[in-house]
């Protein structure tokens, strides 16, 4: 497929613009390694102007009712919907960071899906009424909004966390200013398109792209901003909270994950294999709450080994542009597949055995790394406790339920986890005692609208989605009614 070079522009204030000093960054595809856009490598006046006009929309915005607000998302949400461009978006998701096409358009098909869930909070913003101790006096408690949001959004689910992060935040009262990251910058100026075309007051949603040391850097160092949103790795997302300290700026992150999924004896093998064959191998394995690791019962550890590795080497990969519907495409970058590569050569040094894969595939190209199965792992490997963000899988074997809690247990993160068992006191065991956000049972991980997306441990701070998401885009005021 032939795919014209696109130069795409910044989006402050209701225009679209190119930098002020007129540089660009290019976006390479990276299953072929070819240029396939250019964006604006915004400056830091640029960014405080967005910024600014954030703060000036803001002040109209607040006063607008919460279900007119929401009457607004949802011209924008339809638009994105729209075959046309759904498919733009989709492409340039594609082009950007190399997910499968058929993949590509369900992130944006489900990321509209979610924001229009999301506008049904509107009507659903509530406060208390609390008894005084002064028989002439009412204690009144309600939320109002925050005021500039930053979003900074991953390359990974550029579309779906960028919904996720800036419709709650607009129907609160809030405007944003979103930086989309500079490894998947296009398909948010795809979708400043449908904002464009929605009607939405100028001002309420700005878009800047640019280097991490301009733009985020004066992002997270304004004093003009009232909360930071981030999605991405832990590393980061500590440096966004020191920036963000300086002013009180309040922060939501969600960073890094090491998920374990445990299967128990009596698991059923059928369902955990496919749970864990498409939890690990997703959008390549570059999910933050992907299963890292997985534990199996010693007693059924040959059989369940035998049916995921025939799983894993069923696996097609390939150019996600060319094969729209390709299980798995290519790894973001040359330079990824080098890591994950590095992180298995570390492994095999320390006794693990590759079942599959372990070598890059450069017949399709730099950026491909296949589906790789590795046995003999023990707990004390770097493997089992640094992230690997890439289709690699270490296979850990246990005795007992107190056992594989504690090696579960012994990681700094704390996103989700999987469990695979049929027993009533094994489920009630480990969701109890496992130490993080999200435990799934008997399935795959993947949250719903409705639930709460947040980590503990390092695995962040605050949360997405649901009533507890919501509510993260809003401050509570108490007033003391005397009459």
């Amino acid at each position: 497929m032939n795919v014209r070079l696109k130069q795409y522009k910044a989006y402050i204030n209701g225009q679209f613009r190119n930098s002020s000093n007129h540089t660009w960054i290019d976006v390479f595809y990276p299953a072929t390694g070819k240029l396939v856009g250019q964006v604006p490598a915004c400056s830091k006046e640029d960014t405080e102007e967005a910024i600014e006009s954030a703060n000036k929309a803001y002040r109209q915005w607040r006063t607008i009712p919460s279900y007119q607000r929401a009457e607004y998302l949802l011209n924008f949400l339809t638009l994105m919907k729209n075959e046309e461009h759904l498919h733009d978006i989709a492409q340039a998701i594609t082009l950007e960071m190399g997910k499968p096409l058929s993949q590509a358009k369900s992130e944006v098909y489900y990321a509209a899906e979610l924001g229009e869930y999301q506008t049904q909070w509107a009507r659903r913003i509530e406060g208390e009424i609390v008894d005084s101790d002064n028989s002439n006096e009412k204690i009144l408690t309600y939320r109002e909004p925050l005021g500039v949001v930053v979003a900074i959004v991953p390359w990974n689910f550029p579309i779906y966390v960028l919904i996720r992060k800036i419709v709650p935040a607009l129907v609160c009262g809030n405007t944003v200013v979103i930086k989309p990251s500079v490894k998947s910058p296009m398909s948010a100026l795809e979708l400043a398109k449908c904002i464009d075309q929605s009607g939405l007051p100028k001002g309420v949603i700005n878009i800047v792209t640019g280097l991490d040391e301009v733009v985020g850097e004066t992002l997270t160092s304004s004093n003009q901003i009232n909360m930071v949103t981030f999605t991405g790795s832990t590393k980061v997302g500590k440096r966004i909270m020191e920036k963000c300290a300086r002013n009180m700026v309040r922060v939501s992150l969600e960073l890094g994950g090491k998920a374990p999924a445990i299967v128990m004896e009596d698991a059923d093998l059928d369902l955990a294999v496919e749970a864990i064959k498409g939890g690990r191998l997703s959008n390549s394995g570059q999910v933050c709450n992907n299963t890292e690791r997985v534990y199996v019962h010693h007693s059924i550890k040959e059989e369940f080994t035998k049916r995921l590795l025939k799983r894993f080497q069923e696996v097609s990969i390939g150019d996600g542009l060319k094969n729209p519907d390709v299980e798995m495409g290519c790894l973001i970058s040359p330079q990824d597949v080098q890591r994950v590569h590095s992180m298995v050569q570390e492994a095999v040094q320390e006794g693990a055995e590759v079942l599959c894969g372990g070598e890059p595939l450069k017949e399709l190209g730099e950026s491909f790394y296949p589906p790789t199965l590795l046995d003999h792992c023990t707990q004390s490997m770097k493997i089992v406790h640094e992230e690997i963000f890439g289709p690699v899988l270490p296979i850990i074997t246990f005795d007992t339920l107190e056992e594989v809690i504690e090696m579960a247990n012994d990681s700094k993160y704390g996103l989700t986890s999987n469990v695979y068992t049929n027993n009533y006191k094994y489920v009630m065991e480990l969701t109890t005692k496992l130490e993080c956000g999200e435990v799934y049972v008997n399935r795959q991980q993947g949250e719903a609208y409705q639930g709460f997306h947040a980590g503990w441990k390092q695995s962040g701070i605050g949360g997405d989605d649901g009533k507890h998401g919501f509510e993260e885009f809003m401050q509570l005021k108490t007033v003391y009614l005397k009459y």
